[in-house]
């Protein structure tokens, strides 16, 4: 799993990428566990989308996280739409492929090539 950190003047967001399992969830958990005594009134958001994959051990820390505040999320379509009912998580939806294709077709119908 990766972890991406952003911090701004009002949030703090953690950006997961991968499978939370095991080791990664001790990770997350420090993390968590370190940005929690130096945030204040920041709101701690942790955006899932990026998750493939998590253990029970990941499951039962993001549901304490979001117990503690946090505001879990999904901001892209979910690479795990399993993991993101699970948590009850509001997620934007997956695009088809035929939305992408027009959109696409759209996007570039005034390009000229050459």
């Amino acid at each position: 799993m990766k972890m991406y950190l952003h911090d701004s003047a009002t949030m703090f967001r953690f950006a997961l990428r991968g499978e939370l399992v095991a080791d990664r969830v001790r990770e997350l958990e420090y993390a968590w566990i370190t940005s929690k005594s130096v945030l204040g009134t920041k709101e701690v958001v942790v955006d899932v989308s990026g998750v493939t994959n998590a253990d029970a051990t990941g499951i039962e820390l993001l549901s304490r996280m979001r117990e503690s505040g946090a505001r879990l999320t999904a901001i892209a379509a979910p690479e795990s739409p399993k993991i993101v009912r699970l948590l009850r998580i509001p997620a934007a939806p997956r695009p088809s492929r035929a939305g992408f294709t027009a959109g696409l077709k759209r996007l570039l119908a005034g390009v000229r090539f050459g």
